[in-house]
């Protein structure tokens, strides 16, 4: 089953967005792992289908992974880890955006549930 019709958004969303997947600001810290490298930057907003990430300022995208996937770690509190699968879909000077990989529903809907609760 497809992560989107898992979720049940909530009211914080951005509803004046006509996105297929409406985001959920979230500022929280992420670490990045692809490759041989790492990064750790800040994550702006999440959706169903992917994040928004502040671009570190020695990001180099093919240092990233050589098949387009990476791991997101979205460090919510000191308790709490959501790991997922993403890959690169969009490009800007400051930002990326990554799209979820499939089969991670679960993980995907805890991420959402947990960014609720994390002050902006």
């Amino acid at each position: 089953m497809p992560h989107r019709e898992c979720f049940r958004a909530p009211p914080e969303l951005i509803v004046s967005e006509k996105r297929q997947f409406p985001r959920l600001e979230l500022n929280s810290t992420v670490l990045i792992a692809g490759g041989r490298r790492a990064w750790l930057c800040q994550v702006e907003d999440v959706s169903t289908g992917g994040a928004r990430v502040v671009k570190p300022l020695d990001w180099l995208a093919q240092d990233a992974s050589d098949e387009g996937v990476i791991r997101l770690h979205f460090i919510i509190d000191q308790d709490t880890i959501v790991s997922l699968f993403s890959r690169i879909v969009r490009d800007s000077d400051e930002h990326f955006g990554v799209r979820f990989e499939p089969g991670q529903a679960d993980e995907v809907d805890r991420l959402l549930y947990e960014s609720r609760f994390v002050e902006l």
